[in-house]
Protein backbone atom coordinates (compact mmCIF):
# COMPACT_ATOMS: atom_id res chain seq x y z
CA UNK A 1 0.00 0.00 0.00
CA UNK A 2 1.86 3.30 -1.45
CA UNK A 3 2.40 6.09 1.49
CA UNK A 4 -0.81 8.19 2.06
CA UNK A 5 0.63 11.18 3.41
CA UNK A 6 1.93 13.00 0.24
CA UNK A 7 -1.81 14.38 0.33
CA UNK A 8 -1.29 16.27 3.37
CA UNK A 9 0.07 19.09 1.74
CA UNK A 10 -3.85 20.21 0.64
CA UNK A 11 -3.94 20.55 4.67
CA UNK A 12 -2.56 24.32 3.74
CA UNK A 13 -6.17 24.58 2.34
CA UNK A 14 -7.61 26.58 -0.51
CA UNK A 15 -8.81 30.12 -0.40
CA UNK A 16 -12.17 30.58 -2.08
CA UNK A 17 -13.18 34.82 -2.45
CA UNK A 18 -16.34 36.13 -3.44
CA UNK A 19 -17.18 37.19 -6.88
CA UNK A 20 -20.06 39.65 -6.44
CA UNK A 21 -19.30 43.46 -6.98
CA UNK A 22 -18.71 45.45 -3.95
CA UNK A 23 -16.14 48.29 -2.04
CA UNK A 24 -12.75 47.97 -2.31
CA UNK A 25 -12.12 48.66 0.59
CA UNK A 26 -14.67 45.53 2.01
CA UNK A 27 -13.28 42.80 3.62
CA UNK A 28 -12.43 39.33 2.00
CA UNK A 29 -14.40 36.43 2.66
CA UNK A 30 -12.28 33.27 3.37
CA UNK A 31 -13.36 30.36 3.24
CA UNK A 32 -10.53 27.44 4.19
CA UNK A 33 -10.85 23.85 2.44
CA UNK A 34 -9.12 21.53 4.61
CA UNK A 35 -8.53 17.37 4.74
CA UNK A 36 -10.83 16.40 7.39
CA UNK A 37 -9.71 12.29 6.58
CA UNK A 38 -7.43 10.46 3.87
CA UNK A 39 -9.26 6.95 2.39
CA UNK A 40 -6.66 5.21 0.98
CA UNK A 41 -5.09 8.27 -1.98
CA UNK A 42 -8.48 9.78 -1.56
CA UNK A 43 -9.56 12.58 1.13
CA UNK A 44 -12.83 14.08 2.56
CA UNK A 45 -12.51 17.49 2.82
CA UNK A 46 -14.13 19.75 4.74
CA UNK A 47 -16.40 21.44 2.21
CA UNK A 48 -17.27 17.88 1.47
CA UNK A 49 -18.08 17.39 4.99
CA UNK A 50 -20.05 20.57 4.98
CA UNK A 51 -22.40 19.67 1.97
CA UNK A 52 -22.64 16.47 3.80
CA UNK A 53 -23.65 17.63 7.13
CA UNK A 54 -26.22 19.89 5.42
CA UNK A 55 -28.37 17.53 3.35
CA UNK A 56 -28.49 15.36 6.53
CA UNK A 57 -30.06 18.23 8.68
CA UNK A 58 -32.38 18.86 6.06
CA UNK A 59 -33.18 14.90 5.81
CA UNK A 60 -33.64 15.14 9.96
CA UNK A 61 -35.54 18.52 9.82
CA UNK A 62 -37.83 17.38 7.41
CA UNK A 63 -38.79 14.70 10.07
CA UNK A 64 -41.22 17.14 12.17
CA UNK A 65 -41.21 14.23 15.54
CA UNK A 66 -37.47 14.64 15.37
CA UNK A 67 -38.10 18.30 15.70
CA UNK A 68 -39.83 18.40 18.16
CA UNK A 69 -37.49 15.87 20.13
CA UNK A 70 -35.34 18.67 19.79
CA UNK A 71 -33.41 17.35 16.99
CA UNK A 72 -29.58 15.08 16.79
CA UNK A 73 -26.27 17.30 18.76
CA UNK A 74 -24.64 19.10 15.85
CA UNK A 75 -21.55 16.77 17.12
CA UNK A 76 -23.41 13.44 16.20
CA UNK A 77 -24.72 15.12 13.20
CA UNK A 78 -20.90 16.03 11.89
CA UNK A 79 -19.48 12.36 12.96
CA UNK A 80 -22.49 10.49 11.15
CA UNK A 81 -21.52 12.74 8.41
CA UNK A 82 -17.95 11.84 8.29
CA UNK A 83 -18.68 8.36 8.72
CA UNK A 84 -20.78 8.23 5.75
CA UNK A 85 -18.76 10.28 3.57
CA UNK A 86 -15.72 7.78 4.54
CA UNK A 87 -17.91 4.81 3.54
CA UNK A 88 -19.11 6.85 0.18
CA UNK A 89 -15.40 7.21 -0.69
CA UNK A 90 -14.82 3.26 0.06
CA UNK A 91 -18.08 2.37 -1.75
CA UNK A 92 -16.91 4.46 -4.94
CA UNK A 93 -12.96 2.52 -4.86
CA UNK A 94 -15.25 -0.79 -4.94
CA UNK A 95 -17.53 0.82 -7.69
CA UNK A 96 -14.79 1.41 -10.08
CA UNK A 97 -12.83 -1.84 -9.45
CA UNK A 98 -15.94 -3.61 -10.16
CA UNK A 99 -16.78 -2.22 -13.32
CA UNK A 100 -20.01 -0.81 -12.08
CA UNK A 101 -21.74 1.95 -14.12
CA UNK A 102 -25.30 3.88 -14.33
CA UNK A 103 -25.86 5.71 -17.58
CA UNK A 104 -27.85 8.16 -18.04
CA UNK A 105 -30.66 7.16 -19.40
CA UNK A 106 -31.13 4.86 -17.01
CA UNK A 107 -30.86 8.22 -14.27
CA UNK A 108 -33.32 9.92 -17.08
CA UNK A 109 -36.10 6.98 -16.18
CA UNK A 110 -36.10 7.23 -12.57
CA UNK A 111 -36.25 11.07 -12.15
CA UNK A 112 -39.08 11.10 -14.93
CA UNK A 113 -41.11 7.87 -12.81
CA UNK A 114 -40.25 10.43 -9.48
CA UNK A 115 -41.81 13.47 -11.21
CA UNK A 116 -44.93 11.23 -12.63
CA UNK A 117 -45.57 9.48 -9.57
CA UNK A 118 -45.95 13.10 -7.49
CA UNK A 119 -47.39 14.78 -10.54
CA UNK A 120 -44.34 17.01 -10.87
CA UNK A 121 -43.09 19.19 -14.11
CA UNK A 122 -39.65 19.91 -14.21
CA UNK A 123 -39.96 23.14 -12.77
CA UNK A 124 -41.90 21.76 -9.96
CA UNK A 125 -39.01 19.07 -9.52
CA UNK A 126 -36.58 21.57 -9.88
CA UNK A 127 -38.26 23.93 -7.31
CA UNK A 128 -38.33 21.64 -5.19
CA UNK A 129 -35.18 20.45 -5.12
CA UNK A 130 -34.00 23.96 -4.53
CA UNK A 131 -35.68 24.56 -1.56
CA UNK A 132 -33.91 21.93 -0.34
CA UNK A 133 -30.38 23.56 -1.39
CA UNK A 134 -30.37 21.66 -3.74
CA UNK A 135 -29.37 21.79 -7.79
CA UNK A 136 -30.63 19.11 -10.54
CA UNK A 137 -27.00 18.42 -11.25
CA UNK A 138 -26.08 17.45 -7.22
CA UNK A 139 -29.26 15.56 -7.37
CA UNK A 140 -27.96 13.37 -9.80
CA UNK A 141 -24.83 12.78 -9.07
CA UNK A 142 -26.69 11.62 -5.57
CA UNK A 143 -28.77 9.67 -7.40
CA UNK A 144 -26.18 7.97 -9.62
CA UNK A 145 -24.20 7.28 -6.21
CA UNK A 146 -27.03 5.93 -4.93
CA UNK A 147 -28.08 3.09 -7.74
CA UNK A 148 -24.16 2.48 -7.80
CA UNK A 149 -24.25 1.30 -3.94
CA UNK A 150 -27.03 -0.62 -4.40
CA UNK A 151 -25.83 -2.51 -7.05
CA UNK A 152 -22.62 -2.87 -5.26
CA UNK A 153 -24.33 -4.80 -2.37
CA UNK A 154 -26.24 -6.62 -4.14
CA UNK A 155 -22.97 -8.03 -6.13
CA UNK A 156 -20.82 -8.51 -3.26
CA UNK A 157 -23.73 -9.03 -0.28
CA UNK A 158 -26.73 -10.02 -1.23
CA UNK A 159 -25.46 -12.68 -3.85
CA UNK A 160 -24.21 -14.50 -0.45
CA UNK A 161 -27.82 -14.92 1.05
CA UNK A 162 -29.11 -18.22 0.83
CA UNK A 163 -32.33 -19.46 2.54
CA UNK A 164 -33.31 -23.12 2.16
CA UNK A 165 -36.71 -24.56 2.30
CA UNK A 166 -35.37 -26.81 5.41
CA UNK A 167 -34.93 -23.56 7.41
CA UNK A 168 -37.54 -21.88 6.28
CA UNK A 169 -40.03 -25.19 8.18
CA UNK A 170 -37.54 -25.21 10.98
CA UNK A 171 -38.55 -22.11 11.99
CA UNK A 172 -41.75 -22.50 11.77
CA UNK A 173 -41.74 -25.61 13.49
CA UNK A 174 -39.67 -23.58 16.42
CA UNK A 175 -42.16 -21.07 16.25
CA UNK A 176 -45.57 -22.51 15.96
CA UNK A 177 -46.95 -21.02 18.88
CA UNK A 178 -46.75 -17.84 17.14
CA UNK A 179 -48.73 -18.61 14.43
CA UNK A 180 -52.03 -19.59 16.32
CA UNK A 181 -55.06 -17.87 17.09
CA UNK A 182 -54.67 -15.14 14.94
CA UNK A 183 -57.73 -14.25 13.49
CA UNK A 184 -58.05 -10.77 14.51
CA UNK A 185 -55.33 -8.46 16.62
CA UNK A 186 -55.46 -5.32 18.72
CA UNK A 187 -52.18 -3.20 18.21
CA UNK A 188 -50.34 0.22 18.94
CA UNK A 189 -48.48 1.17 16.15
CA UNK A 190 -45.55 4.08 15.27
CA UNK A 191 -45.24 4.39 11.59
CA UNK A 192 -42.59 6.82 10.45
CA UNK A 193 -42.60 7.83 6.55
CA UNK A 194 -39.98 8.32 4.12
CA UNK A 195 -40.52 10.97 1.80
CA UNK A 196 -40.81 8.66 -2.24
CA UNK A 197 -38.42 11.55 -3.06
CA UNK A 198 -35.43 10.87 -0.58
CA UNK A 199 -32.27 8.70 -1.03
CA UNK A 200 -30.94 6.41 1.17
CA UNK A 201 -29.29 9.34 3.53
CA UNK A 202 -32.75 10.19 4.36
CA UNK A 203 -34.31 6.65 4.29
CA UNK A 204 -31.72 6.20 7.30
CA UNK A 205 -32.07 9.20 8.85
CA UNK A 206 -35.81 8.09 9.46
CA UNK A 207 -34.98 4.27 10.36
CA UNK A 208 -32.17 5.58 13.11
CA UNK A 209 -35.10 7.88 14.43
CA UNK A 210 -37.18 4.74 14.42
CA UNK A 211 -34.33 2.99 16.40
CA UNK A 212 -33.99 5.81 18.75
CA UNK A 213 -37.71 5.74 19.39
CA UNK A 214 -37.51 2.01 20.04
CA UNK A 215 -34.68 2.17 22.62
CA UNK A 216 -37.05 4.87 24.77
CA UNK A 217 -39.61 2.05 24.56
CA UNK A 218 -37.12 -0.44 25.80
CA UNK A 219 -35.94 1.76 28.57
CA UNK A 220 -39.62 2.11 30.07
CA UNK A 221 -41.04 5.03 28.41
CA UNK A 222 -44.93 5.11 27.36
CA UNK A 223 -45.86 3.40 24.06
CA UNK A 224 -48.53 5.47 23.83
CA UNK A 225 -46.85 8.66 24.47
CA UNK A 226 -44.51 8.05 21.91
CA UNK A 227 -46.92 7.14 19.43
CA UNK A 228 -48.92 10.65 19.66
CA UNK A 229 -45.64 12.06 20.00
CA UNK A 230 -43.81 10.66 16.78
CA UNK A 231 -46.25 8.67 14.58
CA UNK A 232 -47.67 10.26 11.29
CA UNK A 233 -49.61 7.37 10.48
CA UNK A 234 -53.33 5.67 11.56
CA UNK A 235 -54.28 6.29 15.54
CA UNK A 236 -51.67 8.47 16.43
CA UNK A 237 -53.74 10.68 17.80
CA UNK A 238 -55.24 7.75 20.34
CA UNK A 239 -51.71 6.74 21.15
CA UNK A 240 -51.39 4.49 18.06
CA UNK A 241 -54.07 2.35 19.31
CA UNK A 242 -55.70 0.26 16.15
CA UNK A 243 -57.96 -2.52 16.12
CA UNK A 244 -59.58 -5.17 16.17
CA UNK A 245 -58.24 -5.79 12.95
CA UNK A 246 -58.64 -8.96 10.93
CA UNK A 247 -54.77 -10.28 10.53
CA UNK A 248 -55.24 -11.10 6.38
CA UNK A 249 -55.25 -7.09 6.59
CA UNK A 250 -52.00 -6.36 7.68
CA UNK A 251 -48.91 -6.23 5.37
CA UNK A 252 -47.43 -9.84 5.77
CA UNK A 253 -44.70 -8.58 7.00
CA UNK A 254 -46.78 -7.00 9.87
CA UNK A 255 -48.42 -10.16 10.45
CA UNK A 256 -45.52 -12.25 10.30
CA UNK A 257 -43.68 -9.72 13.13
CA UNK A 258 -47.06 -9.77 15.27
CA UNK A 259 -46.79 -13.59 15.02
CA UNK A 260 -44.07 -13.53 17.13
CA UNK A 261 -44.78 -11.59 19.96
CA UNK A 262 -47.16 -12.46 23.23
CA UNK A 263 -49.25 -9.57 24.45
CA UNK A 264 -47.51 -6.60 25.66
CA UNK A 265 -44.38 -7.43 23.37
CA UNK A 266 -42.77 -4.79 21.48
CA UNK A 267 -41.51 -5.31 17.81
CA UNK A 268 -38.48 -4.68 16.29
CA UNK A 269 -38.19 -1.69 13.67
CA UNK A 270 -39.80 -3.02 10.57
CA UNK A 271 -39.65 -1.57 7.36
CA UNK A 272 -42.76 -1.41 5.24
CA UNK A 273 -43.43 0.31 2.00
CA UNK A 274 -43.91 3.90 3.66
CA UNK A 275 -41.46 3.66 5.55
CA UNK A 276 -41.02 2.08 9.25
CA UNK A 277 -43.16 1.03 12.01
CA UNK A 278 -42.83 -0.23 15.46
CA UNK A 279 -45.98 -2.24 16.89
CA UNK A 280 -46.99 -3.59 20.39
CA UNK A 281 -49.44 -6.46 20.64
CA UNK A 282 -52.31 -5.59 22.66
CA UNK A 283 -54.17 -9.34 22.33
CA UNK A 284 -55.11 -11.60 19.70
CA UNK A 285 -58.16 -13.40 19.02
CA UNK A 286 -60.25 -16.64 17.15
CA UNK A 287 -58.97 -19.88 16.47
CA UNK A 288 -57.28 -19.51 13.06
CA UNK A 289 -53.99 -21.29 12.74
CA UNK A 290 -51.57 -19.41 10.11
CA UNK A 291 -50.37 -22.71 7.71
CA UNK A 292 -46.38 -23.02 6.60
CA UNK A 293 -47.34 -21.80 3.49
CA UNK A 294 -49.53 -18.76 4.30
CA UNK A 295 -46.23 -17.25 6.06
CA UNK A 296 -43.41 -18.76 3.83
CA UNK A 297 -42.42 -15.88 2.08
CA UNK A 298 -42.63 -13.83 5.02
CA UNK A 299 -40.12 -16.11 7.28
CA UNK A 300 -37.90 -16.78 3.98
CA UNK A 301 -37.56 -13.08 4.27
CA UNK A 302 -36.80 -12.41 7.55
CA UNK A 303 -33.98 -15.43 7.87
CA UNK A 304 -32.67 -13.57 4.61
CA UNK A 305 -32.62 -10.11 6.10
CA UNK A 306 -30.90 -11.97 9.25
CA UNK A 307 -28.30 -12.89 7.07
CA UNK A 308 -28.06 -10.08 4.51
CA UNK A 309 -27.59 -8.11 8.04
CA UNK A 310 -24.40 -10.18 9.20
CA UNK A 311 -22.92 -10.05 5.97
CA UNK A 312 -23.17 -6.81 5.10
CA UNK A 313 -21.60 -5.98 8.56
CA UNK A 314 -18.47 -8.41 7.88
CA UNK A 315 -17.75 -7.18 4.38
CA UNK A 316 -18.07 -3.78 5.94
CA UNK A 317 -15.82 -4.23 8.47
CA UNK A 318 -13.15 -6.08 5.93
CA UNK A 319 -13.48 -2.84 3.57
CA UNK A 320 -12.59 -0.77 6.61
CA UNK A 321 -9.59 -3.03 7.41
CA UNK A 322 -8.66 -3.33 3.60
CA UNK A 323 -8.56 0.61 3.23
CA UNK A 324 -6.58 3.34 4.97
CA UNK A 325 -8.20 5.44 7.16
CA UNK A 326 -7.35 8.36 8.82
CA UNK A 327 -9.74 11.30 10.79
CA UNK A 328 -7.83 14.13 11.24
CA UNK A 329 -10.45 15.46 13.26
Amino acid sequence: MPRRFLCCFLMAGFLAFPMGLGSAHAAEEVVVNRVVAIVDDEVVTSMELNRAIRRLKMDLARMEAMQQAGGVPPAQIRRMALERMIDEKIFAKEVKRLGLSVSDEELNHYIDSIKRNNNLTEEDFVASLSRQGMTLQEYRDDLRQDILKQRLINQEVQKQVVVTDAEVEEYYKKNYAQYQNMDEVNIMAIFLKVDPQAGLTAENAVRQQAENILQKIKAGEDFGKLAQQYSQGPGAEKGGRLGPVKASDLLPSMRQALGELKPDQVSEVLQIPQGFVIMKLIDRSGSKDLGLAQVNEQIRSKLAQQKMEKIFKDWMKKLRSDNYVKIID
